[in-house]
């Protein structure tokens, strides 16, 4: 029998496929810091190119794939990029999953502790989103709001806690913008929404009394950060019968007692 062919061996280089590829994905990446970089105003391809020292053909090249694929936009009146839609849902994805894993523990214990069913909600545009929820040993027959599932913000005893303690200014643009949906909620308006707030300005917390079920009462409590700002807000919602103005209070003091910087590692 004659000699069995030897097997060729194939032996890597620098400009192999793997390192190529590496490489283009850092330029994109750099292409996408960039074009953060200016998205207030909006970036022209030749700064763009100039920022991340590429040929202005490549640096456009890549854009075209980026503006498909929707993470950045291009104008084609003004000339400009900015950063698209999809890469700002990734964002938000990203955002809730942190917050979430941040704040699981104490929402554990704020449910171990009341027995009540406990919800985290962030912030997306004006929308209210839950990114937690944990029931309690009394749990609500009807859950009253679903993890992943969005609201206007100023609807709901937690929806309204991220909003009624952030800047005047901040909360004034909310609320104009969300006006026309409010009327959904038990027809309430623009000045509902404030006289909600000042009282929750007064008491450290929102109250919400039966606005998505009958017998369902909620406290909304807002959680800042070490600078006093409104970065999330911890909802606990239990029966009328568990929800007397003494008990409020001692739940509001909970939850800022087990959400404090210190005690989350902000």
């Amino acid at each position: 029998m004659g000699a069995k062919p030897s097997k060729t061996q194939i032996t890597p280089t620098k400009t192999s496929t793997p390192m190529g590829g590496a490489q283009s994905v850092r330029r994109t990446l750099a292409l996408i810091r960039a074009v953060a970089r200016h998205n207030m105003r909006g970036a022209r391809l030749s700064n763009l190119s100039r920022d991340v020292e590429l040929p202005v053909s490549t640096t456009r090249r890549i854009l075209q794939v980026l503006a498909e694929e929707g993470i950045v936009t291009y104008d084609s009146v003004t000339k400009l990029y900015h950063l698209g839609l999809d890469l700002f849902r990734l964002g938000n994805q990203a955002q809730q999953y942190a917050i979430r894993n941040r704040f699981h523990p104490a929402l554990e214990k704020i449910a171990q502790e009341t027995q009540d069913t406990v919800f985290l909600l962030i912030r997306l545009g004006n929308d209210a989103l839950c990114a937690d929820m944990i029931q309690g040993e009394y749990p609500i027959r009807t859950i009253l709001v679903n993890v992943g599932s969005r609201r206007p913000l100023g609807i709901g005893a937690g929806s309204l806690a991220l909003i009624a303690f952030s800047d005047s200014e901040d909360f004034e643009r909310v609320v104009k913008a969300n006006a026309p949906r409010y009327s959904q909620f038990k027809e309430l308006g623009e000045e509902d929404i404030r006289t909600m707030t000042a009282k929750a300005q007064k008491d450290g917390y929102v109250l919400s009394d039966g606005l998505f079920h009958e017998e369902a009462v909620s406290v909304g409590v807002p959680v800042l950060d070490q600078d006093g700002k409104v970065i999330c807000a911890v909802t606990v919602s239990a029966i009328r019968s568990r929800m007397s103005a003494k008990r409020r209070t001692q739940i509001m003091q909970l939850v800022k007692e087990q959400t404090r910087p210190e005690v989350i590692g902000l």
